[in-house]
């Protein structure tokens, strides 16, 4: 899914113009006004949608988006199916963090009026008469202050003046770490939404593995862990061990990608695990390796690297019934592979 940063003014909670709640940072109009288009960001309407605000006023200009880089066609006027990510400076100040997220939502290329059709009283109130983005409520997040703890750097290959950056372009090794480890934590977050209460009384087997694959997510998902830079640097050790010539090709968001002996191009997605993680880990590695697959037009080979031995019949099945195959470390310092039976002869 296309993914596209935007940064706003800091507020605590973005619903609405508040004294207790003024916007902080954003550059100077919020600062001498003492309010910004972004206050309804999460403001959830009537209709069922919430609309955000970024700014792309530059002097006389307004700004288009260039949805292309996303991947519109040149005459659409908006995209759908955008992952936007809301960042602003903290507190006001540097460094800018993430503050929240819309999944799934819809962007334009050019500024939308509400044309006095406002979706919420509070825009009424508020005067707020344009938008550009919207998505549904229910895929939707803000984090409460306390949680904004995901920080973008500054400089080369990060986010810059303009208040949208189409990260996923960037050359930088760290800002590409970081946009995996957000990647990540959106999927850990689909994953782990809490059913409804009368869902959980009927469902109450199923919270304990819940409640574990959440604490999986935030401790190995959220950011990049040192373990998994860890068994990414031996995996890639490895390979130029055992295939001289192994290249390694850009990576879009995915982990890792190699070339040996010729053979096709194969796709990695790293993951740390212990015995009680691994069939948590292969979940999640199958969610973002399909992600890939679909916004990447991938159809090469994908392999899921653990930590752990994978001997359990049904996690091996989970991997190879959606076409991926496994790795492991062994005792002599190599890996060993699994894949799927119709590729088992094909692949390394």
């Amino acid at each position: 899914m296309p993914l596209l940063f935007c940064n706003i003014a800091w507020m605590n909670h973005y619903a609405g113009r508040d004294p207790n709640d003024p916007p902080k940072g954003g550059g100077g109009f919020p600062v001498l006004e003492g309010f910004c288009g972004e206050e309804l960001n999460f403001v959830a309407c009537e209709d069922g949608y919430v609309y955000g605000h970024f700014e792309t006023i530059k002097g006389e200009e307004d700004r288009q988006v260039n949805i292309q880089r996303l991947g519109a066609g040149p005459e659409d006027d908006f995209l759908d199916g955008v992952d936007i990510v809301w960042t602003a400076p903290t507190q006001g100040s540097d460094p800018r963090c993430v503050v929240g997220w819309y999944r799934n939502a819809r962007i334009y290329r050019h500024r939308q009026k509400f044309n006095g059709q406002f979706p919420s009283v509070r825009h009424v109130e508020d005067e707020i008469t344009s938008f550009r983005v919207k998505a549904r409520i229910k895929d939707v997040r803000l984090l409460p202050s306390s949680e904004r703890r995901m920080k973008l750097e500054r400089g080369p290959g990060w986010s810059g003046q303009v208040s949208w950056w189409y990260a996923e372009d960037t050359k930088n090794r760290n800002a590409r770490d970081f946009v995996r480890s957000v990647r990540k934590l959106l999927e850990g977050e689909r994953e782990t939404r809490r059913p409804s209460s009368a869902t959980r009384r009927k469902r109450r087997a199923g919270e304990a593995a819940s409640n574990a694959y959440s604490r999986y997510v935030e401790k190995y998902e959220a950011v990049v862990h040192p373990r998994h830079n860890r068994l990414q640097r031996r995996f890639e050790a490895y390979l130029k061990d055992r295939f001289p010539g192994v290249t390694f090709p850009a990576t879009f968001c995915d982990d890792l990608r190699y070339v040996a002996d010729k053979r096709d191009e194969v796709m990695v997605e790293i993951k740390p695990t212990e015995p009680s993680t691994l069939r948590f880990a292969i979940r999640t590695a199958i969610g973002q390796l399909l992600d890939y697959r679909q916004h990447q037009r991938w159809n090469g080979k994908q392999l899921i690297v653990v930590e752990t031995e994978v001997t359990n019949a049904d996690d091996r099945a989970l991997a190879f019934d959606n076409g991926f195959g496994l790795a492991w470390p062994i005792k002599d310092g190599g890996f060993a592979f699994a894949w799927p039976p119709k590729r088992r002869q094909a692949v390394i």
